[in-house]
């Protein structure tokens, strides 16, 4: 049985205040047992609705209440509304989540308002058909603000605020691009009702407390509710920050830079990441330390950053995700990182669990990469922790995000940069391109930002790299031409093949300055850092 809660009237009152003719629609299921959504309740809310409007002088809205017996039935749902819903600006659900999406499913084209929280699931036992999880019981529903679509279960991560980079044309890589990205879903939902307004906006991180197990319905829950985290408009355009960094220095001297990226792996021994290191130095101004890369377990990335500085004199770049630490492991990173002479972090969500080395293992995501950046705001520039804790002798970091710049909606990409560039990004590094179009497509998109932008370029080891890549990394668009000069020069000889891959990307970085608005590039050459200046040194530019 599932167990609902109505949400403070305030909160109903606030989510159907714009809407002129309301349906209040009750279910006569698990919500009627508990006494929190059946015909009486439904018949209650209405008489509230038509109380507060006349008092704030809303007179003459159009308010009916109904119950059906089951929400969550399609087939009962469709019978019992279909006639009335055209009628009414938006509906008004006094069922669980799962009660709420299947109206919103059913009736894609009407807003869904939740009226009622989600506590927890009791047990129902059923052997036939094939079901789907739709609600996870989180206690405070945000369907209102997602389009009916709860991140929280249908995202495989549970990000808050989506999308990852893990999606391709709206599939989630997660089990093999067999699933739907919620975010786009949500993107799309939201697109359609002229409400991307909503996915503008910054939900602040979950007050988990309010999931604890075993649960309760009383007092101490209510309370708990009034902690927790809910959507937030983020005024203004992007934040500010000091330069704290060599990079950032560079980059706001306005001088196009080049970073690297190394990658400890599973092993104790420094040799081949400093190795890396003392051939990018002077070359590049820092690099990216990858932090357990497409989930495989490696070396915390803080020791070679650290190491790097210390015994290279090459600025890091210390990559974090929020897949494996919850807030207070991420906490204690950073400040290890700052105390160590870490200046630049780049903030990222992290791929899921199942595509790495240990895929049984649990994935954290108590943060996604927005919360995360938002963590590092207060850390860095208010000196306290998310609870406002204060914090002795803050560290001073540059923080970094990155981009899909092949991203499909490019336009839901574009918001989710938006809302952490307000949060306090200092640059973005881009995951691959290949071609001066797609640099050139991204950058204009993404002008509006005024966020210095780092492009991904990753020149090929070998053409088995290269079709590795295309076929399982997102959005890895090659074009046809650059394929067959690197088969071409492969059929020649080893020799033939290095000199093509660094004329092809000699020739894409020089393109990449010459006609974008871009503040540098971020070569990516793991294991072969050696082609990095050589591919620096062919573009020409100093």
């Amino acid at each position: 049985m599932i167990i609902v809660e109505q949400k403070p009237l305030e909160i109903i009152f606030g989510m159907t205040g714009n809407f002129q003719s309301l349906l209040i629609v009750g279910c006569d299921g698990c919500a009627a047992i508990v006494q929190t959504g059946g015909e009486k309740q439904a018949e209650i809310l209405k008489k509230l609705l038509e109380m507060h409007r006349k008092l704030v002088g809303k007179d003459g809205s159009k308010i009916k209440a109904v119950s059906i017996l089951r929400q969550c039935d399609r087939q009962i749902a469709l019978s019992s509304l279909q006639l009335l819903i055209g009628e009414y600006d938006a509906i008004v659900s006094l069922a669980c989540g799962v009660g709420v999406q299947t109206l919103a499913d059913l009736y894609s084209n009407k807003v869904i308002i939740p009226a009622n929280d989600t506590m927890f699931i009791g047990m129902h036992d059923t052997k036939e058909g094939k079901f789907y999880e739709m609600c996870r019981a989180c206690g405070d529903c945000i369907l209102f603000e997602t389009g009916g679509i709860c991140p929280i279960t249908r995202c495989a991560k549970s990000l808050l605020n989506g999308p990852c980079g893990g999606q391709a044309s709206g599939k989630c890589e997660v089990e093999g691009w067999k699933n739907d990205c919620a975010w786009i879903l949500i993107y799309n939902r939201l697109k359609e009702r002229n409400k991307l307004d909503l996915f503008r906006k910054f939900r602040i991180p979950r007050d988990y407390r309010i999931s604890e197990h075993p649960r309760q319905l009383g007092g101490e829950v209510a309370q708990k509710k009034e902690k927790f985290g809910k959507v937030e408009e983020i005024v203004g355009g992007a934040f500010k920050r000091e330069t704290h960094s060599e990079l950032m220095k560079q980059i706001s001297a306005g001088k196009f830079v080049f970073t690297g990226e190394l990658e400890p792996v599973k092993t104790t021994s420094l040799h081949e990441v400093l190795e890396g290191a003392k051939v990018l130095k002077g070359h590049v101004v820092a690099a990216n330390v990858t932090d357990n890369p497409t989930s495989f377990g490696y070396m915390n990335a803080l020791v070679p950053c650290y190491m790097i500085q210390r015994e290279v004199g090459l600025e890091a770049v210390y990559q974090m995700t929020a897949r494996d630490r919850n807030r207070l492991a991420l906490l204690s990173d950073v400040l290890a990182a700052g105390a160590l002479g870490i200046r630049n972090i780049l903030v990222l969500t992290g791929d899921y669990t199942t595509v790495g080395d240990t895929p049984g293992s649990k994935p954290v995501f108590d943060l996604d990469s927005a919360t995360f950046t938002y963590m590092m705001r207060k850390v860095i520039d208010e000196g306290v922790d998310l609870k406002g804790n204060k914090i002795e002798d803050p560290p001073k970091f540059n923080i970094g995000i990155a981009a899909a710049p092949n991203a499909d909606p490019l336009e839901a990409e574009l918001l989710k940069i938006e809302r952490k560039v307000k949060l306090g990004v200092d640059f973005i590094q881009t995951q691959c391109v290949y071609s001066v179009e797609q640099a050139k497509r991204f950058a204009d998109a993404a002008a509006y930002l005024k966020t210095p932008i780092l492009f991904g370029v990753a020149p090929f080891k070998s053409t088995s790299m290269m079709k590795w890549m295309i076929k399982f990394v997102p959005g890895i668009k090659v074009p046809e031409d650059v394929k067959q000069r690197l088969r071409k020069a492969k059929e020649k000889s080893k020799d033939a093949f290095r000199e093509e891959n660094i004329e092809i990307f000699g020739e894409l970085l020089r393109e990449i300055r010459k006609t974008t608005n871009a503040a540098g590039i971020h070569m990516m050459a793991i294991g072969y850092e050696w082609i990095v200046p050589k591919i620096i040194e062919r573009s020409g530019i100093a």
